[in-house]
Formats: structure tokens, C-alpha cells, sequence
């Protein structure tokens, strides 16, 4: 069976509203950069000084992400000095990352859309809630693999499949999470032909080629070991439903301040933990099984049926993880937008929506000591938001009903490109 011709996108001639609407969503968070908010910067900043030093990461000091994260890091270093300097220097390189992902946003709207209403809905909804997530967005570095991601399926869905399988690659080294979206992307090159497939192969392989020779004078790898000794995260789904049965009195937990997060610990916290890690991994793997079919029986046709099929093993990942720290967020809110471009904007909404409330649940609460039973109940909304989409675009995703590839009544109103679209 061949794969669907998509109808002809419209062609994306930007113009001044485009260019005033990007600088608009962009300049609060290039502001934002001058905050003196510090958040995980500190950290970044003194393991890219060592490594500037002559320190070698995980040998001579302990470095907790992938490698490439670190690279990342030591421009800002180099470029800012001190602590100071690097955390404007490092917020305005991610400015420049989230006009990256806005302007993505931006040209797949107009793409599909022209200059519909709709064709703004993505960028609109993703600069609203990138604004409320400054705390977090611009003090992490997690817009980086976002970035990268978010390329990396624009490439895909455009037939850039060597640079999807390039900036795949990068973001997992700089990550880990975006790794969950390789086997999608091998289906989708693999139902295009055997030229798709090994330029896709080859930019897998070129992302991840560094750290080859990286091998012999940095034991990279070693980083995995501090996340297998982590605990249960607080703002887990797992931990929140055990702190809400602490609260009435139905288990018992300690609201603890561990290394690297707030964790829940003790016996049933231990218990919850190991049996959280099972599913996290059953979960993550079927999750990524069923996009993985879906791709395969029914090739995405539009942006949006590739983001919700991205959606489903990015949201098992997040929410089935004994670890969900409130920037974990960002990596679902770039597919979450394109899923915006057509069909049910229920899932995609969700979503948004989470990501946008998570900052409520730091917000006047009891964060250091144990969180009120009010915030409690917002933090179970705010998972229960994110596993609701999950499993929603997993049931699309498993009975082919992806909106895009069946007529749909956006689909069947649009103009033609060939005639208002240039």
C-alpha cells in the first residue's frame, strides 16, 4: 500500500504581521533573560567551567546529563564569565530557540492554512503558555532538545528525513527523551521507500558519531547511574496519587529534599517507586509500539497527524515517569500546538493547559515542606490532564482515526492553495 498524497501546501511568504507576531511572543522572554532568577543555571554554569578548566566530566567531577548537554553549556560560559554573565548569555541562546520553535510554529500554520484563522492557532497557543512558563522555561535547558524535536518532526513531514534523523539524534544525546520518537520516524522513512529510510539511518548515525572518539577521553555514559539511583519525584503521577492517600491518612510518606529534586520517601514511597519504574519502561515501549503501527497501517498525511502520533510515546514517557520536574512539560507543548492545525483540539488543549498551570502548584503553596491538600488536588488535575491526552491520541493513533487522512470539514471548507495560497 502507498503512502497518501498530501494535498499541496499553501506556500509561507512572511510578511509583517508574521514578523510583528514573533517579536511580540519573543521579546517578554528575552527580558525574562536579564532576570536575576537563577533556577539550574548556577549548576550548568560550574560543570562547563570545569570542563573549560581541564576537568574531566565524571571523572573529576560528577555530570548528571547526556553529554552533548554539556556542549550546550560552555558557549555561554566562555561568552559570559562569571555566574552573572552566564545566565544572560545562556537566556537569550535559548530565546533564540524558542524563536526557533515560534517560527516553525508559524510557517507550519501558514503551510497548512494560508492565512486562515487557523493557521495562527499553533504559535498563539504555544506563546501564551511559553510566557507562563518562563520560571522554568528560560532557567532549564530543557528548550533545547524542545527545539530540536520539534525540527526534527517538521524535517520528517517535510521529507527532510536525514536532518529529522540528525537533529533526533543531538536532542537524544542532549536529553535522552527524544529517543522515544526514533522507531516512529523508522516507520514512517521505512513506508516511503528505501532512500528515505537511509538518509534518515544516516543522520541518525552522524548525531551520535561524536561520541565515539568522545569514548576514549570522557566516560560519558556514567551519567545514567545518577538517574537510576533517583527517587520517586514529587510531581509524579505515582508520587501524587501516594501523597494524596498520605494526606488521608491512607499511606504514609516523607516530603523530602533529595540531591537533585523533592522526592516522597519511606516504605510505600520505595514500593510506589519500583513499581512505577516497571510501567514507566512497559508503558514507554508500548506507547511507542502503537505509534509505531499507527505510522504503519495509515502514514501520516499532515504536520498535525504526525504530532499526535509523536504525542503518544512523549506523554507516556512524561507521565509514567517516577521523575516529572515542572520543565518536563516543554517537551510535549511543540506537538501538542500542531495538533491544534485540524481536528479535536481536546487532547492538544489538555496539554497546553497542564503545562500552563503547572507554575500554580509552586505558587503560595508549602513546596519545601509537603504541599496543601488544595495544591494537591491541582497537581492530580494537572497529570490527569497529560495522561487523558496520552491515552486519547493513543486510541486515535491504534484505530487509524487520525484527522487529516479522512475528510474533515476543516479539510473540505480550505481554499486551494493554487488559488489563494501563490
Amino acid at each position: 500500500m502507498s503512502e497518501p498524497t498530501p494535498p499541496a501546501p499553501f506556500r509561507f511568504r512572511p510578511g509583517p504581521p508574521h514578523w510583528l507576531a514573533l517579536a511580540v511572543s519573543v521579546l517578554p522572554l528575552a527580558l525574562y533573560a536579564f532576570s536575576s532568577r537563577e533556577g539550574d543555571l548556577p549548576l550548568y554554569f560550574n560543570t562547563a567551567r570545569a570542563f573549560l578548566d581541564g576537568a574531566v566530566p565524571n571523572r573529576d567531577f560528577r555530570f548528571e546529563y547526556p553529554p552533548y548537554a554539556l556542549l550546550w553549556f560552555v558557549p555561554a560560559t566562555w561568552v559570559g564569565g562569571d555566574v552573572r554573565g552566564f545566565i544572560l548569555a545562556f537566556g537569550l541562546q535559548l530565546t533564540l530557540f524558542d524563536a526557533l520553535i515560534k517560527w516553525l510554529l508559524l510557517s507550519e500554520g501558514a503551510r497548512r492554512w494560508g492565512t486562515g484563522w487557523r493557521a495562527w492557532a499553533p504559535f498563539a497557543a504555544y506563546s501564551v503558555v511559553s510566557w507562563i512558563q518562563s520560571l522554568h522555561y528560560l532557567k532549564r535547558y530543557d528548550l533545547l532538545p524542545a527545539a530540536l524535536t520539534l525540527f526534527a518532526l517538521v524535517a520528517l513531514m517535510r521529507r527532510r528525513e536525514g536532518w529529522a534523523g540528525v537533529a533526533l539524534a543531538v536532542g537524544a544525546v542532549t536529553k535522552l527523551y527524544p529517543a522515544v520518537l526514533v522507531p516512529l520516524a523508522l516507520a514512517v522513512c521505512w513506508r516511503r521507500g528505501a532512500k528515505p529510510t537511509r538518509a534518515l539511518v544516516a543522520g541518525l548515525a552522524a548525531g551520535v558519531l561524536p561520541l565515539v572518539p568522545l569514548s576514549f577521553v570522557w566516560p560519558w555514559w556514567k551519567f545514567a547511574s545518577f538517574h537510576v539511583e533517583r527517587g520517586l519525584q514529587v510531581e509524579s503521577l505515582s508520587a501524587g496519587l501516594l501523597w494524596a492517600a498520605h494526606l488521608l491518612g491512607f499511606a504514609h510518606a516523607q516530603w523530602v529534599h533529595a540531591p537533585a529534586a523533592y522526592e516522597l520517601q519511606g516504605p510505600d514511597a520505595e514500593a510506589v517507586r519500583a513499581v512505577t519504574r516497571q510501567l514507566w519502561v512497559a508503558g514507554s515501549l508500548l506507547a511507542a509500539a502503537v505509534s509505531v503501527r499507527g505510522a504503519w497501517r495509515r502514514p501520516p498525511v499532515h504536520m498535525e497527524d504526525l504530532a499526535r502520533l509523536a504525542g503518544v510515546p512523549l506523554v507516556a514517557f512524561v507521565i509514567l515517569n517516577p521523575v516529572l520536574s515542572p520543565q518536563y512539560l516543554i517537551w510535549l507543548t511543540g506537538a501538542a500546538a500542531l495538533a491544534l492545525l485540524s481536528g479535536s483540539v481536546g487532547p492538544a488543549a489538555a496539554l497546553l493547559v497542564a503545562a500552563a498551570i503547572t507554575r500554580g502548584i509552586f505558587a503560595g503553596s508549602t513546596y519545601r515542606t509537603g504541599i496543601q491538600p488544595s495544591f494537591t488536588l491541582l497537581l492530580l488535575a494537572r497529570n490527569a490532564m497529560v495522561l487523558g491526552a496520552g491515552i486519547a491520541w493513543a486510541r486515535e493513533a491504534w484505530r487509524l482515526g487520525w484527522p487529516g487522512v479522512e475528510a474533515l470539514p476543516e479539510a473540505k471548507d480550505a481554499p486551494s492553495p493554487t488559488l489563494s495560497g501563490g
